[in-house]
């Protein structure tokens, strides 16, 4: 096992290093700086050199990788060129929202789909398992920026049920809270509920195959019986492996959802540096959210390491 979460180690931080190397190569190769846009394209040839050279953007650029990396590792992600904000201050005070909307995307879609895709898989040779079918693909098909318009659309402004925007702390006001945070989790969970509901329709019909379902039949439980007592929670299994990657998704999602309905998240906080380009603040961010999502993959894959003797290269002992 110490072999496995070893090697598992190995992956973990190689692939975090050639990330960094990526995201501060793509990011320092994009057009326009800072600069230009502080001080504008007619500024003097002096001006912009002294700004440079004050922000350290003159120095080579191996040079302020490892600056950067030294940082990252040390826990200083650095300060906002225009703002003068510190990185990970700013990034822990906008977590609350970012997390609500993760976090209860995954609340929503774990549960939800369980009940959906366990209904089609004992349905499967029915009319109604293909219709929610249909409705799958068409939540996989939705973009999820369309999806929160759409709901701001008929549910805060047609019908005026919910508020369109903003974030309301729990702490703060409850009530509130919740009622901002339906639509905008409703609508990055959306497709990931999808997704999850043919995951766990296909782990249930072949659960259903099992000896130990038709074991339990043949002691007198009926097919749906069976299946829910003891198809769910082997279904479930990998379902958990999936929401652990879905992750990034949920993610990439958020970045959109945030500006969709006026949240003061990590997404919108990208979102509003890149058009600053402020390239030190998006490339730590991108750098914290792809160590999160490394983080969960070699979690997960420890967990397989316990769960399965093979993975971890030892063959189980025969009792």
């Amino acid at each position: 096992m110490l072999r496995h979460v070893l090697r598992s180690l190995f992956t973990l931080a190689s692939t975090a290093l050639v990330g960094s190397i990526a995201v501060f190569l793509l990011l320092n190769q994009l057009g326009g700086d800072v600069v230009t846009v502080f001080l504008g394209r007619d500024a003097a040839p002096v001006d912009v050199s002294h700004l440079r050279e004050e922000l350290g953007l003159n120095r080579p650029m191996f040079v302020r990788y490892f600056d950067w990396l030294g940082g990252v590792v040390t826990g200083d992600l650095g300060e906002s060129y225009g703002m003068n904000y510190d990185i990970f201050d700013e990034i822990l005070r906008r977590l609350g929202p970012t997390l609500m909307l993760t976090i209860g995307g995954l609340i929503v879609s774990i549960p939800l789909s369980l009940v959906l895709g366990s209904y089609s898989a004992i349905n499967a040779k029915k009319v109604r398992s293909n219709i929610l079918d249909v409705f799958t693909q068409v939540g996989i098909a939705i973009p999820a920026f369309w999806a929160g318009l759409l709901f701001v659309l008929v549910f805060g402004v047609r019908l005026g049920w919910l508020p369109t925007g903003g974030y309301v702390p729990f702490t703060e006001d409850p009530i509130r809270a919740i009622r901002s945070a339906i639509l905008p989790v409703a609508a990055i969970s959306l497709g990931v509920t999808s997704v999850f509901t043919r995951y766990v329709r296909t782990a249930m019909l072949d659960v259903m195959n099992e000896d130990f379902i038709r074991s339990a039949m043949a002691r007198g439980r009926t097919l749906r019986g069976a299946a829910l007592i003891h198809g769910v929670r082997n279904a479930s299994i990998p379902l958990v492996t999936v929401a652990a990657l879905q992750f990034g998704q949920l993610i990439a999602g958020a970045v959109v959802i945030e500006n969709v309905f006026v949240l003061p998240g990590i997404g919108r906080l990208i979102v509003t540096a890149t058009l600053g380009r402020e390239v030190v603040v998006v490339q730590s961010l991108a750098l914290v959210i792809m160590l999160v999502i490394l983080i969960l993959n070699f979690l997960v894959d420890i967990a397989y390491g316990l769960l399965d003797p093979r993975i971890r290269g030892k063959e189980p002992v025969n009792a």
